[in-house]
């Protein structure tokens, strides 16, 4: 795993630092807009529903230009026009002003995440220990990002949109500087070797269409359940009078314990047992709303939360890892859709969630609906896609 750090560090290192930028921005939002800004949760809700559409399709069309052209040349446009947007929100984030960078955020975000995927994709080699690794950085850039909004914070936006524009910066020289031989790498790695340097033998099966589209909308919905750990949560800990503090410590909890897990994962991911990795973590992650559904307090939480984030580490990087094992070429559109469909299932949870408590008055029933939107996913995934990759 040294070995192939020491070999990837720069790709790695750009998902730590663009996603610490992304994971600084998103939990503000919401705070900043309705605390600060003063809008009515209606306004601040059409401003996250744009910024959230935005970052779905930068997402897509971040993967159909990285396949297109250049990655070099894209990734450096995109991370020269956050550049710009950050530089912008340094001194325009007013109530016109700061609309107008979140959704460009969102936008050129979703672009970029896709393209350090994509290249992922393409240096693989058919293993999915890059996946993990890649994991891995992006969620100590959570952690320190997220880490960082109490230290810089204090109402004023201007230190956050500076640690914006040196992650950037540092990014944009990084990408300029390693991009053209990540390019050269994977361009010497045609499928026909790409089966002959992995570690496990290439598999000869397809996705199909419906296989593909059953774990796309499997990626929706289980990041609409996902999305109440990020949301709602929050609201039913508070209501149980457990305090706020909690809230956060269990998110410090979830990120120590997700580079722990990603670590272990890292050394022993097969392309093999990625099916099975995938249909693991969605039991988990639905487990987690059934100890929620019949449980409470805090010893049940941090129980709830240890089985979401076992369930993240293995399910989230299996996902693209499983695609790019079965599909051949065009890398960045693949990944491109895994990361699109990811943002919207991200954009709908909140409200789908709000919607349920709203009409059944009950932070149970959410949970008990989202351990059986999850357990319907994984028979969907059982009984739709694992049969057709064992045939090949």
């Amino acid at each position: 795993m040294l070995k192939l750090i020491r070999k990837m560090w720069p790709l790695l290192v750009l998902g730590f630092l663009v996603n610490t930028a992304y994971s600084v921005m998103w939990p503000l939002t919401t705070i900043y807009l309705h605390g600060d800004l003063h809008l009515n949760l209606v306004q601040s809700g059409l401003i996250l529903a744009a910024y959230s559409g935005c970052n779905v399709l930068g997402g897509y069309l971040g993967g159909v230009l990285t396949d297109r052209y250049s990655a070099r040349r894209v990734g450096v446009g995109m991370l020269i026009g956050l550049i710009v947007d950050a530089g912008g929100g340094f001194f325009w984030n007013g109530l016109v002003g700061y609309p107008i960078v979140l959704v460009i955020f969102g936008l050129l975000t979703g672009g970029m995440l896709t393209l350090i995927t994509a290249m992922t994709a393409q240096l693989s080699h058919l293993d999915g220990r890059l996946f993990n690794l890649l994991y891995i950085f992006i969620n100590v850039g959570l952690v320190v990002g997220t880490a960082s909004i109490g230290i810089l914070y204090h109402g004023s936006l201007k230190p956050i949109f500076a640690l914006l524009l040196g992650c950037y910066v540092l990014a944009a020289g990084l990408w300029a500087a390693s991009a053209r031989h990540f390019e050269r790498q994977a361009s010497r790695q045609a499928p026909v070797s790409r089966g002959k340097t992995a570690p496990v033998t290439a598999s000869t099966s397809r996705l199909s269409h419906v296989q593909l589209i059953i774990i796309l909308l499997s990626l929706v919905f289980m990041w609409v359940t996902y999305a109440q750990w990020m949301s709602n949560v929050s609201v039913y800990i508070q209501n149980e009078g457990l305090g706020i503090k909690l809230y956060s410590y269990l998110w410090v909890y979830n990120g120590v314990l997700l580079i722990a897990v990603q670590a272990a994962m890292a050394k022993f991911s097969r392309s093999k047992v990625l099916p099975w990795q995938i249909l693991g973590g969605l039991v988990a992650i639905g487990s987690s709303f059934l100890q929620l559904s019949n449980h409470s307090g805090v010893a049940i939480l941090f129980v709830a939360m240890t089985l979401l984030t076992i369930g993240e580490a293995v399910y989230v990087p299996g996902v693209p890892a499983l695609i790019n094992t079965y599909t051949v070429g065009n890398e960045g559109k693949y990944q491109g859709l895994v990361n699109a469909f990811s943002s919207l299932g991200k954009a709908l949870g909140p409200v789908v969630g709000g919607v349920v408590i709203a009409q059944a008055n009950s932070f149970p029933a959410l949970f008990w609906l989202c351990a059986v939107v999850d357990g319907l996913i994984a028979i969907s995934f059982l009984v739709g896609v694992v049969p057709g990759l064992q045939k090949g």
